[in-house]
């Protein structure tokens, strides 16, 4: 009981950390989060802090995994009534533009720093990306069996997806403008290598 209660007790304290280690995230990016300054945030010690989380790495990778959750079940949910294989992936584009357009900095000092940062962490920890990834290829399945197109590997067109969104975000970071409007035409760019009559 009492080790029931302890692990309660640090699942806890690792949910509140996290809560405000994202607000930073948010507000200031990546780059100029110290564990030192977040331990003084939560008003716990540092050697209490790395005893939860083993690095700022990880603690940005639990972020990581939480946002990923969130946002995965806000498309599930906006597509629960949508029966337009085309409408279920454009809502995914544009919730996706849209919780990345509202937290610029959470991508903006990774990408900054290294290209190939979150490529890395993908390597380094499980997948964080995978239930959207798995998602996704369901989707594209859906949406080449609707449109008569031959698709022999539907996770691996959602990872080409991927990259030309990520492509679409750093474009965005870089000269600005409106993400989320050109969530359509990232689409349509997307499937028009299928060929794919598109008439939306």
């Amino acid at each position: 009981m009492k080790k029931e209660m302890r692990e309660k007790v640090k699942a806890l304290k690792r949910q509140m950390i996290l809560e405000e280690a994202g607000k930073y995230f948010e507000e200031e990016g990546f780059e100029s989060l110290t564990m030192q300054t977040l331990a003084k945030r939560c008003d716990v010690s540092v050697g209490a802090l790395y005893k939860l989380f083993d690095s700022k790495e990880e603690l940005f990778y639990a972020y990581v995994v939480r946002e990923y959750e969130r946002v995965f079940e806000e498309i599930v949910r906006a597509n629960a009534a949508q029966t337009d294989p085309y409408e279920k992936l454009l809502t995914m584009v544009k919730l996706i533009f849209t919780h990345y357009a509202a937290k610029p900095k959470v991508i903006l000092d990774p990408v900054a720093g290294d290209p190939l940062f979150f490529t890395k962490i993908n390597l380094t920890y499980e997948n964080p990306a995978q239930i959207m990834y798995d998602y996704g290829a369901e989707l594209l399945e859906e949406y080449a069996k609707a449109n008569d197109i031959a698709l022999d590997d539907p996770l691996e067109a959602t990872y080409l997806l991927s990259g030309l969104m990520l492509g679409r975000m750093e474009h965005w970071l870089k000269f600005g403008g409106d993400l989320v409007s050109r969530s359509r035409s990232t689409l349509q760019f997307f499937l028009s290598a299928f060929h794919a009559p598109i008439d939306k």
